[in-house]
């Protein structure tokens, strides 16, 4: 008979997932303080979000192992610990127990649970977490001493939740609400554990939480980093999967939240609209058109006092899109990388899901946030005469170009510092130029630039000095780490190699050497020859008339 129900009850249930057998339940002492306290219950789970969660075992009833080994035990050595009285008596109806009094409650019970198996088992366990978790019962178990917690940390590969110090015994464990099993059902957030001796008895927990993953377009992949230039469009995806909301009678909680830094200005929502009508692309795989907001979902902005934006997407009776149920559910939308955004600092984006975690409540829990990083990078001139680098150039024309040649329009950011960045929509097209200069010391800064390679073109030099014959190829480098974060970057022409950290470039101009020139000496000798011809002209004329004298004479 023993061996019997052992096969029959499960020494751990979750979901629908392999059940273990436990020994019967057995009439020893009412109380779980008169047996030992060395019994460890140990739930893991290889999904992420399930660190930090806490794991309640409340115990049922109570095991006289002592008694089982000499072999005086009734019922296996199970009994039904006093505080579980109200329940099964509550339950008397529903558990098709007959008349159940204070005489044969606890023999009910015993023989109740040894008879259950599969579903009506699984059932057992969610009915029976759920009545342990109502304030009045709760406090109840607890004063009793029959309630239990552990929170789960990292163990190795995965996460682990430990309950040490219980009295031996049957347990109704149940992990942190909101879980969705590995075949993206919902679990019942309840296992059914046998605690027969110091030994720890262990747990795979087989359901996971909700989770959300954040994206960022890094070129054509989606990644959790990227660069932009300012002004440029960054696209960001959140996804996470339809749950199963079939025990969820009073609807479902679901919605994304989004916080976008103060470098991001959200697109799709202009400065004058007060409603904030921004209205993302939500899909779900299988689903053949697009998700209408005010139909399916509703969305809302909020512009925080610290600069940053904070999003909102939120579905609209979610429960009709139960036939859904493991499906990809994803989030599209777009923003603009301002004028404030910092360059080598990171514009974090935040994300995570909001959903409803137990059926019998308006419960809900929060996934674990995710996470994208984007950067924009500066670099600096500095212009110098080719034999003494101490002697500073000002009024160095320059041209910044893409890769392609292409000229990039700036606007002046910092006068002080002399830094120009690209021009976006909202800037005044008078106020930009396409040639700027070195300041009186020979400094000029770009900044809000994406990873890449630009030309610098000197498009007129410093008076005096010549000007550079070719453009002159610099390039801005990064590197990151496995979670998307900047770890170094720098900027170096393409004629020399990455330098981490360095941020500026050294251009050099040689002076303009004149041609040779006669100067006045050539007009001197001229001169010379000029007045010895007119001399002896004139001597030669004089001589010649006197000759004439004489003969006419």
């Amino acid at each position: 008979m023993m061996n019997s129900l052992t096969k029959k009850l499960a020494a751990g249930v979750i979901a629908a997932a392999t059940m273990f057998g436990i020994a019967g339940l057995g009439v020893t002492t009412a109380n779980a303080d008169t047996v030992a306290s060395d019994g460890v219950i140990k739930i893991s789970s290889s999904n992420a979000e399930f660190n930090g969660k806490t794991v309640t075992a409340y115990q049922m009833f109570s095991y006289d192992k002592e008694a089982v080994e000499n072999g005086t035990a009734t019922n296996a050595g199970y009994k039904l610990i006093d505080s579980w009285d109200a329940f099964f008596k509550a339950k008397a109806t529903e558990f098709n127990l007959g008349e159940v009094n204070d005489t044969n409650v606890k023999q009910k019970a015993y023989d109740y649970v040894s008879g259950l198996k599969d579903n009506a088992l699984v059932k057992f366990a969610k009915t029976a977490s759920d009545w342990a978790k109502v304030a009045a019962n709760n406090t109840t178990l607890d004063t009793a001493g029959l309630k239990h917690t552990g929170t789960a940390a990292v163990d190795g590969t995965k996460y682990t939740a430990t309950i040490s110090g219980l009295a031996y015994g049957y347990y109704v464990v149940s992990p942190q609400s909101g879980s969705t099993d590995a075949k993206d059902k919902r679990g019942t957030d309840a296992i059914l554990l046998n605690v027969k001796n110091s030994t720890a008895v262990e747990q795979n927990l087989k359901s996971t939480y909700p989770t959300v993953e954040k994206t960022v377009k890094n070129g054509t992949e989606d990644s959790n980093h990227n660069s932009a230039q300012i002004g440029d469009e960054v696209k960001f995806k959140l996804t996470s999967t339809v749950p199963d909301m079939t025990e969820y009678t009073k609807g479902y909680t679901f919605k994304f939240t989004d916080t976008l830094s103060g470098g991001l200005t959200l697109n799709g929502v202009t400065e004058t609209d007060s409603a904030k009508t921004f209205a993302p692309t939500v899909k779900i795989d299988g689903v053949s058109s697009d998700l209408v907001k005010g139909t399916d979902y509703n969305a809302t902005v909020v512009e925080n006092q610290d600069g940053t934006t904070s999003l909102t997407v939120e579905m609209v009776n979610f429960k009709s899109k139960q036939e859904y149920a493991g499906k990809a559910i994803t989030v599209e939308y777009s923003a603009t990388l301002n004028e404030n955004a910092t360059a080598g600092t990171a514009h974090d984006n935040t994300a995570k899901v909001v959903y409803s975690n137990d059926p019998s409540t308006d419960g809900t829990g929060e996934s674990k946030e995710d996470k994208t990083y984007t950067y924009d990078f500066n670099f600096g001139i500095n212009k110098v005469d080719a034999e003494n680098a101490n002697t500073k150039l000002a009024g160095a024309q320059f041209a910044l170009q893409y890769e392609n040649g292409t000229k990039i329009e700036l606007v002046q950011s910092d006068a002080t510092s002399n830094t120009f960045r690209p021009k976006t929509g909202k800037d005044d097209s008078a106020a930009a130029a396409e040639d700027v200069k070195t300041n009186d010391n020979g400094v000029l800064n770009f900044t809000g630039l994406k990873e890449g390679t630009y030309k610098v073109v000197e498009t007129k030099a410093p008076q005096g000095y010549n000007k550079l014959t070719a453009p002159i190829e610099v390039k801005i480098e990064a590197k990151y780490a496995a979670d998307g974060q900047l770890t170094e970057w720098g900027v170096y022409k393409s004629s020399d190699t990455y330098s981490k950290n360095n941020t500026t470039i050294t251009v050099e101009n040689k002076k303009g050497i004149e041609l040779p020139s006669t100067g006045g000496m050539g007009t001197a000798l001229f001169t010379v020859f000029g007045v010895l011809i007119v001399a002896l002209g004139a001597g030669w004329y004089v001589k010649s008339n006197r000759k004439a004298s004489k003969h006419a004479a």
